[in-house]
C-alpha cells in the first residue's frame, strides 16, 4: 500500500514512491546483518520476533493517522522503523522454521514456507486493497482513505503477535 499512498494521496511518480521506499529496504538491510548474529549468539527468536513485531507496528503508526499536513521526514523515518522490525522478524521466522531440521527435510520446508509466504501476501494485499477501494469510495480525502487501511494494516500486525509467542524462548540446546 505504500507506493499507491505515495502515488495517490502525496502525487509522487512512479519512480519517486519507489524512492520514497527506500528507508524501508535500508531498514530491512541494517536489521537482518544485526539480527542473525544475535540470534546465533542468544537463539532468542521469539524475543528477537516480538521485539521485531513492535518496531513494524510502531512505524505503520504514523501511516494510520496520516493526513495531508503529515511530514514526509516523518513518514520516512517510519518506513525506516518498519523495516527495522520486517527485516527482524522475517530473519528470526526463517531461523526457527529451519531449527533443528535434518538436512532431509530442508527442502520441503523451503518449499512450504515460500508456498505460504506467497499465498499469505498475496491475501493479505488484496484484502487491503479491497479496503482501500471502499474507504476511497467513501473517505473525504485519498489521506483519510489510506489512513483507514493503513489501521487495518496495523491491526493485522498486531495480530501476529499471538503466533509469534509460540516460538520458543531460546534455542534448544543439544543432548548430552
Amino acid at each position: 500500500m505504500l507506493p499507491l499512498y505515495y502515488q495517490q494521496a502525496r502525487g509522487a511518480s512512479v519512480l519517486h514512491a519507489g524512492l520514497l521506499l527506500a528507508p524501508l529496504g535500508c531498514g530491512m538491510a541494517l536489521a537482518m546483518s544485526k539480527v542473525g548474529k544475535l540470534i546465533d549468539r542468544t537463539g532468542a527468536e521469539r524475543t528477537i520476533t516480538l521485539t521485531g513485531m513492535v518496531l513494524a507496528t510502531g512505524g505503520i503508526v504514523p501511516f494510520a493517522l496520516v493526513g495531508p499536513h503529515t511530514s514526509a521526514f516523518l513518514l520516512g523515518a517510519a518506513t525506516f522503523v518498519t523495516g527495522l522490525g520486517l527485516g527482524a522478524v522475517t530473519l528470526s521466522a526463517f531461523t526457527s522454521t529451519y531449527r533443528g531440521l535434518s538436512p532431509a527435510q530442508i527442502a520441503p520446508a523451503t518449499s512450504a514456507s515460500r508456498i505460504l509466504q506467497q499465498v499469505g501476501g498475496t491475501l493479505g494485499t488484496v484484502f487491503l486493497a479491497v479496503l482501500l477501494q471502499q474507504a476511497i469510495g467513501t473517505a473525504a480525502t485519498p489521506d483519510s482513505a489510506f489512513a483507514h487501511t493503513f489501521t487495518w494494516a496495523l491491526a493485522l500486525t498486531s495480530l501476529a503477535v499471538v503466533p509469534a509467542l509460540l516460538l520458543p524462548k531460546r534455542k534448544p540446546q543439544p543432548a548430552t
